[in-house]
């Protein structure tokens, strides 16, 4: 047998014979795309998940800190105490249902002059692949409620300040 010369050998080494190259090797590139794609996929599907429940438990969240300090403040207008006026807020809370899972409570309570302040701390656990990244999300939610009495002829009355709340500087 002959001994290949450097010719042949170079083109034997590129591919078909008269040197045209070989095509490249691509086996596998198709499964990279594919695992690229789902990746991205399920990370979309994730927000489209968790996106919406989040912004529902903060609304929730923030709904359920207004009714709370409606209720306070409508107990110290009734002539209630400052701590009859938290209890009936914590009931408030006490009453509601979970939010997704997360029991609200009563972090915060400020009551100035007709003004009661309520602040509320619930949670949202991520359901999707993106509990990868931050599972879990706090949710503190601020709301305030004003008394105003009414007189006999239907106009508001002002007054200093509701029993056992005096102003702020006082």
């Amino acid at each position: 047998m002959r001994p290949m010369g450097r010719n042949r050998q170079r083109r034997a080494r590129e591919g078909s014979p008269g040197g045209a190259p070989r095509p490249r090797d691509e086996r596998g590139a198709f499964a990279i795309f594919i695992a690229v794609i789902a990746v991205t996929l399920l990370l979309f599907g994730g927000i489209a998940y968790d996106a919406p429940r989040l912004i529902n438990a903060r609304q929730q969240a923030q709904h359920l800190a207004e009714e709370a300090a409606r209720v306070g403040a409508a107990t110290v207008a009734a002539g209630g105490i400052r701590d009859e006026a938290r209890e009936a807020a914590e009931d408030r809370i006490a009453r509601t249902p979970a939010l997704y899972g997360a029991t609200p409570e009563l972090v915060g309570f400020a009551c100035d002059a007709n003004r009661v302040q309520v602040t509320v701390r619930s949670s949202y656990r991520s359901r999707s692949a993106l509990a990868v990244f931050r599972s879990e999300h706090t949710i503190l939610a601020t709301g305030t409620a004003e008394a105003l009495l009414l007189g006999p002829d239907g106009k508001p009355v002002m007054f200093a300040y509701l029993p056992d709340c005096p102003p702020l500087g006082a």
